[in-house]
């Protein structure tokens, strides 16, 4: 049983796809190109064009100093949109390997910037491919159709095939050889292990055969009673020894499998033309159906769906579709689909229709009230998507309902919020003492004062008040006598006599 698990920790095989100019990729600089140009992170250097290093700029050099020097243009690094180029192209590396790991180390030195890549596992995946070299070409060409520079190693561990990168050795070997190749490497490396490597320098180590030689002597406890445990267990990884056995691991960890980002994307090929949008439900009602078969078999949800249209000339338009709260049902989304078509004039004839959904939530995220009275339930659903179909059509911000908040005047005391949203429950005491209108109007409106008396779209009796607010000093000073107002049409209003400016305002309505 051992000796079946040594064979296969032996003939595990890790290959490292470095790719050290993926700042620049991501920015869409080209590598080759004359200009001197960097880029920086928080004002330090990370990387450099060959004109710009030619030109005196390095590695940790400040932004600013580099400029003074070189006249070269500084951008700004975006570590987010790296992120995303590197989950992107571990999805294209799926085809190859299912082990794929991403790796970032944003530590540098004055040779090396801050080093991205993937690491896959492909043990299991050469005779599929035709071997090492088959493999490579393939996975070399596939990069570089992206238009990425690519630096490639291959170990016994992730860590040795991540080291392995930075020279140019065999992508085969066993695991002997692989740690022949790294004792020659120098432990400035050991990118992400700065404090450490300074420590190793100063005691005299210059190479990771240094390194070798003294887990040999003393075993790897030497190391463990002068470095923290992180930098112990990357040494025990990269030369693959069991801490517990002080020796060579028979057993290796399981590698865990990769797991692209699910979607949905379908996409009708019309035989003819189409040319009013008409002409689009049935195909529309066709896909939005796989979608729900696709939510139900997968106890998915969105909330959030891209239709694609298309012409025979490679024109592009989308057409972006929101739900309220998530669905699993496609007849909604239909619906909103329906609302937007109608506000737009087709930009071309169609000859393609694609529907696209990469945003989805678990089904057991919902949360489902208990309803015991059906009719209630029906009614609660009917709402939800009569609402969701009036900002289809109206836009987001003409279906709202009203909150309280805390505010000193009452103008300040009601707020828009979201159908979605929670409203705020709890009131201060003056609401159950005094008299307050449910609905205030977005600004206090003037009232006219006439002989006869005050006039707001009618004329207006005070029957209760006065009720003195005032305050506000830290702001705008404020004074006012609240009443309560009987309009001629017998509507009651909240109205005030502002005494700073002499005026009448009515503030609310009373239902």
């Amino acid at each position: 049983m051992a000796t079946s698990s040594s064979h296969q920790a032996r003939k595990r095989l890790w290959w490292a796809l470095r790719l050290p100019d993926l700042p620049a990729h991501t920015l869409g600089l080209a590598i080759h190109a004359p200009e001197l140009q960097v880029i920086a992170e928080q004002r330090q250097v990370v990387w450099i064009s060959g004109a710009a290093e030619a030109a005196g700029v390095h590695l940790g050099m400040d932004a600013t100093t580099a400029q003074m020097l070189s006249g070269c243009v500084v951008h700004e690094r975006n570590p987010m949109k790296e992120q995303q180029l590197l989950a992107e192209l571990a999805e294209v590396m799926y085809q190859f390997s299912p082990f794929i790991e991403l790796y970032t180390s944003d530590s540098y030195t004055s040779e090396y910037g801050p080093q991205s890549g993937l690491l896959l596992e492909i043990s299991s995946c050469l005779l599929l491919f035709g071997g090492v070299q088959s493999l490579s070409q393939k996975i070399a060409h596939c990069i570089a159709s992206h238009n990425i520079s690519l630096a490639m190693g291959a170990g016994h561990s992730k860590a040795a095939a991540w080291l392995l990168s930075f020279v140019n050795y065999s992508l085969d070997g066993e695991r002997v050889e692989f740690i022949q190749r790294l004792s020659l490497l120098p432990i400035g490396l050991l990118h992400d292990f700065p404090r450490q490597v300074d420590a190793l320098d100063k005691t005299g180590f210059v190479t990771l055969a240094d390194i070798i030689r003294q887990i040999e002597a003393q075993s790897i406890s030497s190391f463990k009673k002068r470095f923290d445990h992180d930098f112990v267990d990357y040494l025990c990884e990269l030369f693959g020894i069991d801490q517990d056995f002080q020796q060579s691991s028979l057993f290796e960890k399981p590698v865990t499998y990769f797991q692209p980002d699910e979607f949905f994307a379908e996409e009708i090929q019309f035989d003819y033309p189409l040319h009013q949008h008409e002409q689009l439900q049935v195909p529309m009602e066709t896909l939005l159906q796989k979608l729900a078969e696709y939510l139900r078999k997968r106890q998915l949800q969105t909330q959030h769906i891209e239709w694609m249209l298309s012409d025979i000339y490679h024109n592009h338009n989308a057409l972006q579709v929101y739900a309220d709260s998530p669905q699993t049902h496609w007849r909604l989304l239909f619906d909103l689909s329906l609302i937007q078509l109608e506000n737009r004039d087709l930009p071309f004839e169609v000859d393609r229709l694609s529907l696209n959904c990469r945003t989805t939530l678990p089904l057991q995220a919902r949360n489902n009230m208990l309803e015991f009275d059906a009719a209630r339930k029906i009614n609660r659903q009917h709402f939800s998507i009569t609402a969701a179909k009036l900002k289809a059509r109206l836009g987001d911000a003409a279906v709202y309902k009203l909150s309280y908040r805390d505010g000193y005047l009452p103008n300040d005391t009601n707020q828009r919020i979201a159908l979605t949203d929670i409203c705020q429950q709890e009131l201060p005491d003056i609401h159950r003492r005094a008299q307050r209108p449910n609905w205030l109007l977005d600004a206090p409106a003037a009232v006219e004062m006439r002989k006869q008396g005050l006039y707001w779209r009618g004329k207006i009796t005070l029957i209760a008040g006065p009720e003195r607010i005032q305050g506000n000093w830290w702001r705008e000073p404020s004074a006012r006598d609240y009443f309560i107002g009987l309009r001629q049409d017998r509507q009651r209003l909240w109205l005030f006599w502002d005494l700073h400016k002499q005026q009448w305002f009515v503030q609310g309505i009373f239902a």
